[in-house]
């Protein structure tokens, strides 16, 4: 009897724990899933204070050290967004010629990935990009390896989105790379965002 009950408890301990097993790898690619990139570029924009990007920024997002680069006057900060794992984001502050060196306005912003073109194919994401900001002033489909668009958004400034194949990779990962500047010369477009 001791035997059978010992073998019934172990054969449930073993279930519950293959059931929790799946329900965090269920959770965690509906994270990852659920991470849309273009909705977390949209809770940004240049000119925000550090502070306000602080704000802006998910609870559980992992930030490295703010550092200072002493060539461009300004702070970066990178950080790694939680539910995609390989999604990342980088802020540049400028220090606003302050004597006392801090961030003050966000002047640069950038947030990338290595994913799937089962998951997300050029097309796809210029359409949700569209979606949100309008038409693009820019679309360069000429090339196999690397394609670029370019919009217009908040104060003059031009988000551009820069999709390739990785070096050595299989033709099914890209990498993507969203890119919010101020543009230098505003009637026209980003020669970075033009192919």
């Amino acid at each position: 009897m001791a035997l059978a009950l010992a073998f019934v408890m172990t054969s449930a301990i073993g279930v519950a724990q293959d059931i929790k097993a799946k329900s965090a790898a269920d959770q965690k690619t509906a994270k990852a899933e659920a991470f849309d990139p273009v909705a977390f570029i949209k809770s940004f924009k240049l000119g925000m204070s550090y502070v306000e990007v602080q704000a802006a920024l998910p609870r559980n997002a992992e930030q490295d050290t703010l550092a200072y680069v002493p060539g461009e006057e300004s702070f970066l900060l990178g950080v790694d967004l939680p539910g995609g794992a390989t999604w990342s984001a980088s802020f540049k502050f400028d220090t606003l010629d302050t004597p006392a060196r801090r961030p003050e306005q966000l002047i640069e912003f950038s947030c990338s990935a290595g994913i799937s073109t089962r998951s997300e194919s050029f097309e796809a994401i210029v359409g949700k990009v569209t979606a949100a900001f309008g038409e693009p002033v820019e679309v360069s489909r000429s090339q196999d390896q690397f394609q670029q668009a370019g919009w217009r958004v908040t104060g003059g400034s031009l988000l551009t989105l820069e999709y390739s194949k990785m070096p050595g990779a299989t033709a099914e990962t890209v990498n993507i790379e969203f890119v919010i500047k101020k543009n230098p010369r505003r009637g026209l477009p980003d020669a970075k965002a033009v192919a």
